[in-house]
């Protein structure tokens, strides 16, 4: 069947050709092209021809000069953006050396945020103004992240004494860092984190000594009070509900994730729900929605419904710190608000599109953050998957004839069967009937009448309709996933519908108690338990279904030249997408054309399976040895890491590094990633492993036996090896929880042992007993 002109195809989308077209020139210039003047002078041709073809009214033709201006120009302000700053910018003094990240400087600056406070420390942004060291002082410009840890429990009152606040004037004594750690294959380096942040170094406090405030500086007066409301409101949920739950408030309300435990930061991981807490397009769209729903009910000019709730959105964006993921929602909520003031529907993706232009044009260099790929490919994949898969099942399940769809579903039985089951409403198509001068009958399956009189469909519609979403998601996030996160989730399917609903009933019920709180706090004391109480249920929603494994998955990547399969993953995808757009079952019969265009989308099915079997069982990740005997020493910090591969391929990794711990009673563990995790399973997970045949302890010190914790949950371990099994050391008694929990078999090993591993022999030297305690601090 041939398209109607005024249908709208995949293609009819300017915007999002444009965004397209201007991404590519980034991607393009990423490759370190330094010359300008070619580009700039490519970008004004195709700007001119697009002009003069568009007065001659060639419309294609300027369609694809605007499209070559704007790959031009994404490459230009790319090349601009890839050049030194400033001489005296604080980057450049810092990469030349003139102040290492063991000198003391004297910072003078303004604080660019408000201070934000965790339990055991403080994060402050400060733009620097100068630096002071060895006696000379420089005039500079800079953005630092400072952090202050609390020494004692009156540490933060010291603090808070100081009047920090957006705005404020200071000098600082510290220590500035951009020289990256860890040097590993596969482990972010903190350069890259820094540039994406927009930060030039970072510095640790020592005292509320080393701070000294200078005074104010004159500063948005309604931003200012938006800080201090959110500064006064994360005061009353800290001391209102207990740790656990005001943690989670702070995260997704707040968008302060300092207050997040370990533990319930992990659950959400392994539920793949830790979106929840993160400040994004869901929680944007939902407080833009509401805030639009009342602002209808206040006025009925569109000029006022949309500047009050645009007003409210970007209050908040600005309230919660305005991160990148948070901005670009508020900006997709104003284009897509923006079309009803000009009485134009706006679809989704123009709006996308729209938004990573006005994103990029500001930054080009976002383009390569994580997050940014996150979001677009997230609502990319709703927009053009979700979306048309739930519009198609809600038309095959409520068909009936009409004039405008005489044939009925063109599907399979099975999926006409599920589609009515969900979708059909027996009674509203009898009232039709009753007003309708013609009476017919359908045979729809038996199971739709029977949710819709046991009030069941529009539950299950919802679920279903959730479920296609977060698979559409996922789907298209596949290899983003794997690469920057190592873990597919499988609960994520279940869980995002009672974690969604849990955290909207969560934050209502928080919100209001703290208005009562405001009357009477006896009132308001049912309302913290039961918040507390709906707290725990989302949290622990995970536990469940950890017990019987499915949780989520833990995957290694494809590098080097295999990486080129995740760019081959989208290629049938988005044959699949267009297709997708294309499909009407409600259309006539196909014709001989139609069932050659249904070959092709068949091939890209099974081709797109094939992919996702490979990128999910990663058959081929694994990078072979030829033969060698391969040792691999780990940057870790302090302590050590080695990989050993045997020329069989069998893997042996000697210690973990880790972190010492000094508050090994503290009942609160603050949300922070391991050496274990982001060194050492990195580094595995860029090799290809999703398995290390032994695991050894040399001794039980943190520095060494620590990072195993992450190893023996994060791969699966035939063995763990040690020398020693110190009951009383707390740190061999973590490793031996961890082994324990995850069913991995220890064997003791002393001097005179001898182990072969494939053609490979060892012997052991040391240590002579078993039951010695671990002091060795080497």
């Amino acid at each position: 069947m041939k398209t109607k002109p005024h249908e709208r195809l995949f293609s009819h989308y300017p915007l999002l050709q444009i965004a397209l077209a201007f991404a590519t020139g980034v991607y393009v210039a990423s490759a370190r092209l330094t010359t300008l003047t070619p580009f700039l002078l490519a970008c004004l041709a195709c700007s001119l021809f697009a002009l003069l073809t568009l007065i001659a009214k060639r419309h294609s033709l300027a369609g694809v000069g605007l499209l070559a201006a704007m790959f031009f120009a994404g490459v230009s302000l790319a090349v601009i953006e890839q050049r030194p700053g400033a001489p005296n910018s604080l980057k450049q003094l810092l990469e030349k050396d003139t102040a290492d990240g063991k000198q003391t400087l004297v910072l003078t600056g303004v604080l660019a945020g408000p201070p934000e406070y965790a339990r055991d420390r403080l994060y402050l942004t400060v733009k620097v103004e100068s630096v002071s060291m060895d006696d000379a002082e420089l005039k500079t410009v800079g953005l630092v992240s400072l952090l202050a840890t609390f020494k004692n429990p009156g540490s933060d009152q010291e603090y808070r004494q100081l009047g920090l606040r957006y705005g404020a004037r200071i000098r600082i004594r510290t220590a500035l860092n951009r020289v990256d750690q860890y040097r590993n294959p596969g482990v972010s380096p903190l350069t890259e984190y820094l540039d994406r942040k927009g930060y030039d170094a970072t510095g640790i406090i020592k005292s509320p000594g080393a701070i000294v405030r200078l005074g104010d500086t004159s500063v948005f007066g309604p931003l200012a009070l938006l800080y201090r409301w959110r500064e006064q409101l994360q005061h009353a949920i800290d001391h209102s509900f207990s740790q656990e739950t005001s943690g989670v408030l702070d995260a997704a309300l707040l968008g302060n994730r300092y207050n997040l435990s370990k533990p319930t930061a992990e659950r959400f991981r392994e539920g793949g729900t830790f979106h929840v807490l993160v400040i994004s397009g869901l929680h944007i769209s939902f407080i833009g929605g509401l805030a639009f729903l009342v602002a209808r009910k206040l006025t009925r000019k569109r000029f006022l419904q949309f500047v009050s709730s645009n007003t409210f959105v970007w209050s908040y964006t600005f309230a919660v710190g305005a991160e990148a993921s948070v901005v670009r929602a508020a900006l997709m909520f104003t284009i897509v608000a923006l079309g009803s003031v000009l009485f134009r529907s706006t679809t989704p993706l123009n709006a996308l599109g729209g938004a990573a232009l006005a994103l990029l044009v500001t930054r080009p260099k976002d383009l390569f953050d994580p997050s940014l790929q996150l979001t677009f490919l997230s609502v990319l994949a709703i927009v053009s998957i979700g979306w048309p898969l739930l519009h198609n099942f809600g038309a095959i399940g409520r068909w009936r004839p009409t004039r405008s769809t005489p044939y009925p579903p063109n599907c399979s039985q099975l999926l006409k069967s599920a589609c009515e089951a969900f979708f059909w409403s027996e009674s509203l198509w009898k009232a039709e009937l009753d007003r309708s001068a013609h009476h017919y009958s359908l045979f729809k399956t038996s199971l739709a009448s029977w949710f819709e009189r046991t009030h069941l469909q529009s539950a299950l519609r919802y679920l279903v309709n959730t479920i296609v979403v977060s698979l559409a998601v996922q789907l298209m996030l596949l290899p983003l996933l794997v690469v920057y996160f190592h873990r597919l989730s499988v609960s994520s399917l279940i869980l995002n519908v009672a974690v969604s609903v849990l955290i909207a009933i969560l934050s209502f019920v928080s919100l209001i108690a703290l208005l009562v709180s405001c009357l009477s706090i006896t009132f308001a004391h049912p309302l913290f338990a039961a918040a507390d109480g709906v707290n725990w249920l989302m949290v622990h929603a995970v536990d469940p279904l950890a017990r019987i494994g499915m949780t989520s998955m833990r995957l290694p990547e494809y590098s080097g030249g295999a990486a080129w399969l995740f760019f081959l993953y989208y290629v049938p995808l988005i044959v699949l997408m267009v297709a997708l757009t294309r499909w009407q079952p409600l259309s006539a019969p196909r014709s001989a054309a139609s069932s050659k265009k249904a070959t092709v989308v068949v091939a890209a099915a099974v081709m797109q399976l094939i992919l996702i079997v490979v990128v999910v069982g990663h058959p081929f990740s694994t990078k072979a040895t030829a033969g060698m005997l391969r040792i691999d020493f780990l940057d870790v910090g302090q302590g050590d890491a080695a990989l050993i591969t045997m020329p069989d391929g069998t893997t042996l990794l000697i210690d973990g590094g880790g972190r010492p711990s000094f508050h090994q009673h503290e009942i609160y563990e603050r949300d922070s990633r391991s050496i274990g995790e982001m060194v050492v399973s990195e580094y595995l997970w860029w090799r290809g492993l999703d398995s290390v045949d032994y695991v050894l302890a040399t001794h039980a010190d943190a520095d060494h036996i620590d990072g195993l914790n992450d190893v023996v949950r994060n791969f699966s371990v035939k063995s763990a090896l040690v020398g020693r099994t110190p009951a009383d050391d707390v740190e061999y008694a973590k490793f031996s929880q961890t082994v324990h929990s995850s069913t991995t078999p220890v064997e003791v090993v002393q001097a005179g042992d001898v182990l072969h591993f494939g053609g490979v022999t060892a012997t052991v030297l040391w240590p002579n007993s078993s039951t010695a305690s671990s002091q060795n601090n080497d």
